[in-house]
């Protein structure tokens, strides 16, 4: 049987944390380091996980969750599942899009408590079970 994971890479604990964990039954967050990246590549290349969906929030340290995406960018495996990156800013957007164009960027605009986060987490769960 396959194993599919949601990593949620972030710096802090958030909004976005909260939600993923009400709707997944198994999350793996832990902070977006070289560390990191060398445990998910394992796990990848091994076949312990074999569908995995990264979710970056970029709201702090960018230049670390760019360095971050780099190397997941450059691994044939984690560059191929799913990402979304979260947290950013509406005029920082189109830059990151620029950068990651296979990522889904979520801007969230006006206020958090009235954001649809089960339509984005109803995205994330399908690219999780592999229809993407």
């Amino acid at each position: 049987m396959s194993t599919a994971m949601m990593y949620y890479l972030a710096w802090h604990e958030d909004d976005w944390l909260d939600e993923m964990l009400d709707r997944f039954p198994e999350v793996n967050a832990v902070v977006p380091t070289a560390k990191t990246f060398a445990m998910l590549a394992e796990q990848r290349k091994s076949g312990e996980v074999v569908r995995a969906v990264l979710v970056l929030n970029a709201a702090q340290e960018q230049e670390r969750c760019h360095a971050f995406l780099q190397q997941c960018m450059a691994d044939p495996l984690l560059s191929a599942d799913p990402l979304y990156i979260v947290g950013l800013r509406p005029e920082e957007e189109k830059a990151w899009q620029e950068t990651y164009p296979r990522a889904k960027i979520v801007v969230i605009t006006g206020f958090a408590v009235e954001f649809d986060y089960d339509a984005v987490l109803a995205r994330m769960e399908i690219d999780l079970e592999g229809s993407h």
